[in-house]
Parts: C-alpha cells; structure tokens; sequence
C-alpha cells in the first residue's frame, strides 16, 4: 500500500531467528526480524522505566513515532470500523487469527488486560486475518467468552481482514503481532510473537503509557 510505503517503511534485516511464538500464514518458523527506518521527525522520548519496560517485555520500540496508517475493517456486526475512530484512545493493535495457537494463548492475557483498563482511555483492536471471515471468528467468540473486544458496544474492535489487505499494509509476517499506538495516532512499538499482557511488569507498563501526556 502507499501509504504504508511513505510512512511505515520496513527494512529487512536480513538476520533469520526462529520464531518459537508466533504463528505464520504459511504455518512456518523461521522470519526475518525487522526494523522500522525513520520517516518521521517525531522522537519517541518515553520515561526511562519504559524504555526499561519494554526492553524486558520484548517490545520493539521505534527510533522515531510513526504514523499508524488508517485503515477500515467490517467488525462481527458488519459495521465498517476505522482507526480514527478511536482516536484519543491509546490502542493496542493486535492482529490474530483463531486459528493460530500462540494467538490462541495470548488471548486469556488480552482479556485480564481489557477486564483491568476497559475503564480508561484504552482500547485493544483484534484484527483477525481468519480467511472464512465471521464465520471462523464470532462461533469462536461465543465459544471462548472472551470481551476484549468489546469497546461501546459487543464485538466493536472485532475486526476482519479475511483478505489480509491491512496484515500485509502493517507488514505482519507472523501472529500474533502487535503495535502499540498512541492517543494521537502514532504508532511507536511492535511486538512480534505472543506475550504475556498479564504480568506484573505488562501491566506497569500499559498503565504508564496511558497515562502519557
């Protein structure tokens, strides 16, 4: 997408890790790590218990903010959602599938996540690249019982990318990958492979970072 090619441009490495927590649409391990250049004159200048954080968490955080392309996705009530609608909010950007296993055991800590800042200016953003649509992601839903991605109103942020158009735009190579975007709009960390947004120091940090002026 141009977009994303102006504002989101990604530089292999060219260094292969094997990837033990994520899942890829190709059902395989080993990817390419990445690195975003600069293309904006925005500095990310986060606390330094952030940037320790983050560090410890696995949390790629960017040299420079970015912009979060704006995208639109249909949800699970057929309603078209955009990113800006949930501007002012911060929002972690997850993109999953049902399908894939270490998606699947992300999701117990989005939910603990969701259940303990639902109340404030925070919204997760599940994008589902499930090629079978609503049909593969609401059943899986009602089944689980999970509401992290309820945000006014049920399935709100439940979006679908059957397609896989704004995976590929936010260049995601493997799930689950997440992107941490501010209440401005600006993308300025990745996380690539599963997390435990649960624990003590995930918490921490997704409290100090809504809590950013």
């Amino acid at each position: 997408m141009k977009i994303l090619n102006n504002l989101l441009k990604i530089s292999l490495t060219g260094i292969l890790v094997i990837m033990l927590s994520a899942c890829s649409n190709q059902k395989v391990k080993a990817q390419k790590t990445t690195t975003v250049k600069e293309t904006s004159t925005s500095s990310v200048n986060p606390s330094e218990n952030i940037n320790t954080l983050m560090r410890s968490l696995g949390i790629q955080r960017f040299q420079k903010k970015i912009i979060a392309p704006n995208f639109e996705l249909k949800n699970l009530n057929g309603k078209s959602v955009s990113l800006k609608d949930f501007r002012g909010k911060f929002i972690l950007l997850n993109f999953m599938a049902t399908w894939c296993m270490w998606c699947r055991k992300e999701m117990p800590h989005l939910q603990k996540l969701h259940n303990r800042y639902k109340d404030k200016d925070f919204v997760i953003i599940a994008v589902f690249s499930d090629r079978e649509g609503a049909r593969a992601v609401k059943p899986f839903i009602k089944k689980t019982g999970y509401t992290f991605t309820e945000n006014s109103g049920t399935y709100n942020s439940a979006l679908l990318d059957p397609t896989g158009r704004v995976t590929s735009q936010y260049r995601v190579t493997g799930t689950p990958t997440t992107y941490l975007i501010d209440k401005s709009g600006n993308a300025f960390a990745v996380a690539q492979g599963y997390r435990d947004w649960s624990n003590k120091e995930s918490f921490t940090l997704i409290e100090n970072l809504i809590n950013l002026k």
